[in-house]
């Protein structure tokens, strides 16, 4: 009978090659996936809904992402609303740009209301 600590030669180059395809097979799947999440991090869909209705955008975000980091992304498939000064709500109350959807209690499908500020 055989000890699980010694290998043949034949059988190392064999889990070896196994290790080495299982690893590459990791690594293609990781490229298809632009986040990755760390501990307590969750995917979520925020919606981004203009007052004036100009604006309808779903967004797969982080619970620990900020709008902050969002406004890029936004601003790209909205550009009309780059140069205005932005006020973000959410349930009726003002969100901080660098504050996280988690601090807020913002979850999965909620509604985020972007209103260009009216000076």
């Amino acid at each position: 009978m055989q000890n699980n600590e010694t290998f043949s030669n034949s059988n190392d180059k064999e889990e070896l090659f196994l290790l080495y395809k299982k690893i590459n097979n990791l690594n293609e799947t990781l490229k298809r996936y632009p986040v990755i999440l760390e501990e307590n991090e969750k995917l979520i869909s925020i919606i981004f809904e203009s007052s004036d209705q100009t604006m309808h955008y779903s967004m797969i975000c982080k619970n620990t992402d900020t709008i902050s980091v969002l406004e890029k992304r936004l601003y790209k498939e909205y550009p009309d609303f780059i140069d205005s000064d932005n006020i973000f709500l959410s349930k009726g109350n003002a969100i901080n740009r660098n504050k996280s959807f988690e601090s807020y209690k913002i979850k999965n499908g909620d509604i985020i209301v972007v209103s260009k500020r009216e000076d």
